[in-house]
């Protein structure tokens, strides 16, 4: 009996110890903190129990409950690059990306579990908003934004010559690739009513629509096109039109180029015309006054010695008949050779005389 009662103690106090091990870790298991960036569920045997719990801080469960923990920040979703048709059946590829986030925990956990879940969820239900939605519209619709390409006037080209000068030729004289292309709708207020953002509206909203319908428990902030390229085949026929147009803006400066050449020859012809106009004028002028000149100094050799003057005109006489190979038939008796005739004259006597 003494010995029973000595060891009462003993067993009590382990015992005591055992069901404080015991308390303890039943608290352990009970307590649980949420972070900022973080939502939870508690699950009961693989069943969700209450509502998702989204407010930070420490938080209580019973010990055999399980916390299941999802980030609450954005999730970027990038999927595969979607082909469609727009409405004037033109194909296109579109390269989208998506912000998402989990909305309601409880509903993420039920239906696809995972992040990863969830992003193939949303291959689909992007890439048929996509599709639905581009269908709507045609292909420049999808691609501009607004008409201010349209208004943009086109820079001048300055093309300098080699004299120096600076021509200016307009790119718009001979360039028309774009001048047809019709412009996005407005309102009468001005909002745009198609258009690359009024696309990307569009296809969150359908995005949304389904989403809703699933019901995922996830909330799309936006949708971007990343990019958007053409197939082949319309590739093809654009890099056709930008060659004509290019061989069509090449040909019209070679124009222009032509008729403002053929202009300065023009002008280069009726400059060398007026220079020389005004070089025989001045010519004219400077003969009439070099004959006034010599027939001045012509009289004055008359009046001081006429023998010789008569003397140097017939030089000049036979300087101008006689040279070359000249045939001249005239009478012996002539006038004309009266110099000659009294050259050889002296010359018989000055021989008869010696």
């Amino acid at each position: 009996m003494t010995a029973a009662r000595k060891r009462n103690p003993a067993v009590l106090w382990i015992l005591g110890l055992i069901a404080a091990i015991v308390l303890v870790a039943a608290a352990w298991t009970s307590l649980y903190t949420i972070s900022e960036w973080e939502q939870a569920v508690i699950t009961e045997f693989g069943e969700v129990v209450g509502d998702p719990v989204t407010q930070a801080g420490l938080h209580v469960k019973r010990p055999w409950q399980q916390v299941r923990r999802f980030d609450s920040r954005l999730q970027r979703w990038d999927g595969r690059q979607t082909t469609t048709i727009t409405r004037d059946r033109k194909t296109v590829n579109v390269d989208v990306t998506a912000r998402w986030r989990i909305d309601d925990a409880k509903q993420f956990l039920e239906a696809v579990n995972s992040i990863n879940q969830a992003d193939t969820r949303l291959n689909g239900i992007i890439a048929g908003a996509v599709k639905d939605e581009i269908a709507k519209y045609d292909l420049y619709e999808v691609i501009r934004s607004s008409n201010g390409i349209l208004d943009i006037k086109t820079e001048e080209l300055s093309i300098k010559l080699d004299s120096g000068d600076l021509e200016e030729i307009s790119v718009e004289e001979v360039a028309t690739l774009g001048s047809d292309l019709p412009e996005l709708h407005q309102s009468t207020d001005g909002a745009y009513l198609a258009g690359r953002p009024i696309v990307l509206q569009g296809i969150l909203q359908e995005a949304r629509k389904r989403l809703a319908q699933i019901g995922l428990g996830i909330a799309l902030e936006d949708i971007l096109i990343k990019q958007l390229n053409y197939t082949q085949e319309i590739e093809s026929n654009v890099y056709a039109q930008m060659n004509a147009e290019l061989q069509k803006i090449s040909a019209g400066f070679r124009s222009n180029g032509k008729k403002r050449a053929e202009q300065r020859l023009g002008e280069m012809e009726r400059e060398l015309a007026r220079i020389s106009s005004e070089a025989e004028q001045r010519a004219q002028v400077i003969r009439g006054q070099a004959e006034a000149k010599a027939i001045r100094i012509y009289a004055e050799a008359y009046n001081q010695d006429p023998g010789f003057y008569r003397f140097l005109r017939t030089l000049q006489a036979y300087d101008k008949g006689l040279g070359g190979n000249s045939r001249i038939l005239i009478g012996s008796g002539s006038p004309f050779f009266d110099l000659l005739n009294s050259i050889d004259s002296t010359d018989s006597a000055a021989e008869g005389n010696p």
